[in-house]
């Protein structure tokens, strides 16, 4: 009997999901690393690698589209390393039969909340700033414009496992928590929060964080008006995905310091051209940037490894996943699991 055969890019993130993959039997095809394959995958060009494949590891920068799941007869599922999987057509994969697995672990979606609210205290205490006076040797201020993160304000837009995270470890820091989700009611939220709308929560909020996953809805959120709806003093965090926010609006907004400042995560394109207008603020003292992994650590690799693995070992014997993306799925995946048996 051949073993299974896992379709696995050449990139980095691949490396790692295909050292915990190793050793177990299957066979591990890799294919070109994802910043190797254009934006509209050529389905064509790697048909010979992914015609074979039972499972296909979709790191985030490849593109899983329908005409590539309509081509693939043999596949059962597309495993996403990390949680999100914009980058895959669910709503294809769940008509087609195919389940679609993620790295939902706790550890990344609870480092992600950790680290914003670091972002968040940041922010309010002027680390850039403070950091600066240190490396410049420069006598300390007599008057300070840091404040404390209690007994402010903070919205977050997208009440998901991040956000709840977040929530969370902000008990007990004396802030009023808003929070904006169309598809959360009050009594499903954490005790705790409000709801309000969008406008409102703009409009009142000190921090403003992202949690959201990117779709028609959340592309382009946050724009020149909703920047305009924020206070002078407020500042805008996002750990989610860097096209909810129009960068272009939000660099007139930084450059004009109509909003007090922000800690971005995530762009538009990763990673961040060098000719991108956000690079002019690295160093500032009003703007953080980091490159896509401020949640992540040692424990977080980990887990997402974990998860892979067992992901595949679910899938391969006919179980549900671990963390499954279409879980509405799995009776017509069974189904098809057992024809291609």
């Amino acid at each position: 009997m051949n073993p299974p055969v896992i379709f696995i890019p050449g990139d980095w993130i691949g490396d790692t999901m295909a050292e915990a993959l190793a050793g177990q039997g299957y066979e591990i095809v890799r294919g070109p690393a994802a910043d190797e394959v254009p934006p509209h995958v050529d389905t064509a060009a790697l048909m010979p690698l992914l015609q074979r494949a039972d499972i296909l590891v979709a790191t985030p920068g490849l593109r899983v589209d329908r005409p590539m799941l309509q081509a693939l007869a043999r596949l059962r599922a597309v495993v996403a390393p990390a949680i999100g999987v914009e980058n895959i057509d669910v709503a294809a994969a769940t008509e087609l039969g195919i389940l679609v697995a993620h790295g939902a672990t706790p550890e990344n979606y609870l480092g992600m909340a950790e680290a914003t609210v670091m972002l968040i205290a940041a922010l309010a205490m002027q680390l850039p700033y403070k950091q600066r006076l240190l490396a410049e040797n420069a006598p300390r201020p007599r008057e300070l414009f840091s404040r404390s993160v209690r007994g402010s304000t903070i919205g977050l837009v997208g009440m998901g496992r991040i956000a709840r995270g977040v929530v969370e470890r902000l008990r007990g820091w004396e802030a009023q928590l808003l929070y904006f989700d169309p598809y959360v009611a009050q009594d499903q939220a954490p005790a705790g929060t409000t709801r309000v709308t969008l406008e409102e929560l703009l409009q009142r909020a000190d921090f403003v964080s992202l949690h959201v996953t990117l779709t028609a809805e959340t592309q382009g959120l946050i724009g020149a008006r909703e920047l305009g709806l924020m206070k002078t003093t407020a500042y805008l965090v996002n750990t989610s995905r860097g096209a909810a926010i129009d960068e272009a609006a939000l660099v007139r907004a930084l450059q004009e310091r109509r909003i007090a400042g922000a800690a971005l995560d995530t762009f538009v394109h990763e990673p961040l051209p060098p000719d991108s207008p956000l690079r002019a603020f690295v160093g500032s003292d009003h703007v953080i940037l980091t490159p896509h992994i401020i949640g992540q650590g040692r424990e977080v690799m980990e887990s997402l490894r974990t998860a892979v693995a067992e992901n595949v070992r679910r899938i391969l014997r006919g179980a549900p996943a671990l963390y499954t993306k279409n879980p509405e799925l799995l009776a017509r995946w069974q189904e098809r699991v057992a024809r291609l048996a």
